[in-house]
């Protein structure tokens, strides 16, 4: 039985069939939209315990659909997480205000999107927030500003406020500092006499904002405050920020004891599923043209065999063989008709070709998680002698795995047929990269390329060396 079920909306197809794929493996039940009226059309069709919306969407956008959706009774309280483009900056307080309880980036990777449900799948429907001002207006303000979001409940007194908690105890106070009878100080020193409030977030609310106030408050041990009149994306995130950290503080020690055993098999899958997608995105790029089908799968081999023969640790061998898988990403950009072109290329289309190391590492460097992903994707066909592209580096300004990927590279375009040639004969491959050390290629990885040449006596290695 599936863990629960997702509604999945995103527009972009090469998104979604990867965020669908990631979210199956998981074990969830998915259903997928690429609109906002056909979200809400299913969400009103069948249950679902989770919406994974995009925010750039048209007719509707994320907010929009999600401001329809809050709109209908049967299904305003679903559950909601945004994918959000990791560029531009944009204004998701409007998002919070609807209730959204994360925002994970594009493209999307199996360990932030799965950490991110699970934290959802576990989260309460409403965080409750007890907000305490003698002013009315105030507090509706409040309920107008947080009313969706949060379950929001008021009192206009501090005794009333300690009458509240006591029955109920909130995961979150709005405090006024200046009320009659009782200020917020005292309020606060007197939730603290409660037991189980001893750590409960207060945030006081104040237009008093200067400096010495400040320093009140927080002595008085205030976790934030804010400062009248509201300003909704500040109240927002600040709100926001709180209670994640509470959640996050609630729930770590039993989640650390609970999960040890679980997470170990659980990350071993997650590296797995992450394989699949670097190897999917392989694929994609070398059957553009079936002249060099598997030629990443190849230059990825041999990166690890020459990192082996480096002496380098497993987890970088393994590391640059994933950054070699994806050196010529940028290539799905390049035209079909200029990458199988049967003739050589002219001025023009080579300068097109050229673009592909920039267009790989814009891809690949929105992958936070994996820092090192675009290296070798815009640096592979950097020069020793500091003459290639796309900036002109020269001997060690040059990254090392790009230095290994460029004699790789170098090897497999010569010992393979082209759609303008045949393989080159073995000792025409070994003599350019003889002649190639300090001028293309580094001297010390060429040398390891030439060893690993010398022992393959019956030029077996070229198109077959296989993946371990």
């Amino acid at each position: 039985m599936g863990k629960g079920k997702i509604l999945l909306v995103e527009q972009d197809e090469v998104n979604l069939a990867m965020t669908e794929m990631i979210l199956s493996e998981f074990g969830y039940d998915v259903n997928t939209a690429t609109d906002g009226e056909t979200a809400i059309r299913l969400l009103t069709e069948s249950k679902h315990d989770l919406l994974l919306i995009d925010v750039i969407m048209q007719p509707l956008n994320g907010i929009e659909t999600l401001t329809r959706i809050r709109e209908i009774p049967e299904i305003r309280d679903i559950s909601t997480i945004f994918l959000t483009v990791s560029s531009p900056r944009l204004d998701l307080s409007e998002a919070l205000r609807l209730g959204v309880l994360d925002f994970i980036p594009q493209p999307v990777l199996p360990e932030t999107l799965f950490s991110s449900i699970r934290q959802a799948m576990q989260m309460p429907a409403k965080e409750k927030i007890l907000a305490v001002d003698d002013d009315d207006m105030n507090l509706f303000t409040i309920q107008e500003m947080f009313g969706i979001r949060y379950d929001i409940r008021c009192a206009s007194s501090g005794a009333e406020a300690l009458r509240e908690i006591a029955r109920e105890r909130p995961d979150l106070v709005l405090l006024d500092f200046h009320m009659p009878e009782m200020d917020g100080i005292e309020v606060l020193q007197h939730i603290r006499d409660i037991e189980g409030c001893e750590n409960l977030p207060v945030v006081f609310l104040t237009a008093d904002t200067g400096a010495d106030t400040e320093a009140v408050l927080f002595e008085a041990g205030a976790m934030d405050f804010i400062a009248k009149p509201f300003v909704m994306q500040v109240a927002m995130q600040r709100i926001h920020r709180i209670l994640n950290l509470k959640h996050l503080q609630d729930s770590l020690q039993d989640e650390v004891d609970r999960k040890t055993s679980e997470l170990r098999d659980s990350n071993q899958r997650l590296q797995s599923l992450s394989d699949q997608i670097i190897h999917a995105l392989t694929n994609a790029v070398d059957t553009k043209d079936r002249y060099t089908n598997g030629h990443s799968e190849r230059v990825a081999a041999y990166s690890r065999e020459i990192a082996r023969r480096l002496g380098k640790p497993s987890k970088e061998i393994n590391e640059i063989y994933n950054i070699a898988l994806l050196h010529d990403i940028g290539k799905i950009g390049i035209a079909d008709a200029i990458i199988s072109k049967p003739s050589r290329l002219n001025s023009e289309e080579y300068e097109i070709i050229k673009s592909h190391t920039i267009k790989g590492y814009e891809i690949l460097k929105a992958i936070s998680e994996m820092p090192a992903l675009p290296i070798g994707a815009r640096w592979h066909h950097e020069r020793y002698d500091g003459t290639g592209y796309p900036d002109g580096k020269a001997g060690k300004d040059i990254p090392e795995v790009a230095r290994i990927i460029c004699v790789a590279d170098a090897y497999d375009a010569m010992s393979s047929d082209r759609s303008y040639r045949k393989a080159l004969p073995q000792f025409i491959v070994r003599e350019e990269i003889e002649q190639g050390k300090g001028v293309q290629f580094d001297p010390k990885i060429a040398d390891v390329m030439l060893q690993m040449i010398d022992e393959d006596t019956e030029y077996r290695m070229r198109g077959v060396m296989e993946c371990h």
